[in-house]
């Protein structure tokens, strides 16, 4: 497996940069899938403090997979010119980051509602926000994120359908919470997934390290492996205690960040074989 290369998103870790790389490094990764740092939200940085945030990297030899934005996080009904606005932001963050690819998501459909009557709202705006990164040569990667317009599968493939250059992020929990079995999910798009975001899920819902729930994490692996997919983000979002007064309480709740960071790497680093 040396081949395969990990990430991890960075601002669910620790806020601050220097964390963020030392857990990193830590557990032998490649690099942040960077979403947050002490300067705030990827979308709303600074050019000084990207091209701060770019020398840190570079010192720590660590890569950016790509920027985990929020964009694309709002309701179907809500101001898209902001988004626009931080997007164009953003691209100017992926020149001085050194990516080419920026995560979005496709916008919340209100409950109860028929997702397929904002069909076209929705790709009218894919289609701004995709004009704009061609015009800069960045990549949109699409999340499958429950809630929104694309968190099933073939609401996801009819937005990669409708616009070839984007590419998939393939999250297996949030097709779990969507109510979607996983490897037919994968059997949709998988001809479209760049990577593929490593968490997982209990039956009643609570988040496990990769392999300990039903997130079919080991199959779903080595289809994409097979497939010549190599690159992985791995969620750290692992259960904290609120008080280690009570440690038995879940065995899959950690007395502190850096603990729950390290039990959601080993997981899936035992699942390819990697020893940590």
């Amino acid at each position: 497996m040396s081949s395969v290369k990990l990430f991890s998103f960075g601002g669910e870790i620790k806020t601050e940069l220097s964390d963020q790389i030392e857990a990193v490094k830590r557990n032998g990764l490649s690099g942040i899938e960077l979403g947050r740092t002490e300067f705030g939200p990827i979308s709303d940085i600074s050019f000084v403090a990207a091209c701060l945030i770019r020398k840190k990297l570079n010192d720590s030899g660590l890569e950016v997979l790509a920027l985990a934005t929020t964009i694309g996080r709002i309701g179907i009904k809500d101001d898209f010119e902001a988004q626009i606005e931080k997007l164009k932001n953003t691209l100017e963050v992926c020149q001085v980051l050194g990516t080419e690819k920026i995560r979005v998501s496709s916008f919340y459909i209100p409950g109860f509602e028929n997702p397929n009557d904002y069909r076209q709202l929705v790709i009218d705006r894919m289609g701004r926000m995709n004009e704009l990164a061609g015009s800069h040569g960045v990549t949109l990667c699409l999340e499958n994120l429950s809630g929104c317009f694309g968190g099933t599968s073939g609401r996801c493939h009819d937005i990669l359908s409708t616009f070839p250059e984007m590419v998939g992020i393939f999250n297996p929990v949030e097709f779990v919470k969507s109510k979607e079995d996983v490897m037919a999910a994968w059997d949709t798009l998988r001809s479209r997934i760049a990577y593929i975001h490593i968490s997982d899920i209990s039956e009643d819902g609570k988040p496990v390290p990769a392999g300990s729930g039903v997130a079919q994490i080991r199959e779903l692996t080595r289809k994409f492996i097979e497939r010549g997919g190599r690159n992985f983000s791995i969620d750290p979002g692992l259960t904290v205690r609120r008080s280690n007064k009570q440690p038995q309480q879940d065995r899959f709740a950690y007395k502190n960040t850096d603990a729950a960071f390290d039990a959601a790497c080993g997981g899936f680093k035992a699942i390819i074989g990697i020893r940590s």
